[in-house]
């Protein structure tokens, strides 16, 4: 009975180490695959904030060169109205001169 006692316990010992080998095995291949999620998921969260980066930039393109266009729109009206002014003052100093000379 002491040695069928012994042999249960080396069996026991046995079965808990190879138990023990499966499981660190385990533990590794789940850690491998955490780390192959976790840089994928880092590789698609980089992806995805520069398309939002690039989006941002061409919509603050965008707003730029329409603002640009209502400024120089904005300054031709300013210009057009300054070149009426300078046309209609240009008559009056045409006529104040002949009216001097005359």
């Amino acid at each position: 009975m002491a040695q069928e006692t012994i042999e249960a316990i080396r069996q026991a010992e046995l079965a808990a180490e190879q138990t023990e080998k499966s499981a660190a095995g385990e533990a590794e291949r789940i850690i491998t695959q955490a780390k192959a999620e976790a840089a994928e998921t880092v590789a698609q969260l980089t992806k995805d904030a520069r398309e939002k980066a690039a989006n941002a930039l061409a919509a603050a393109q965008k707003q730029g060169e329409s603002m640009m266009t209502d400024a120089l729109h904005q300054v031709e009206q300013e210009l057009s109205l300054l070149r009426d002014a300078t046309a209609a003052k240009e008559s009056q100093a045409i006529q104040l001169i002949l009216t001097e000379l005359i």
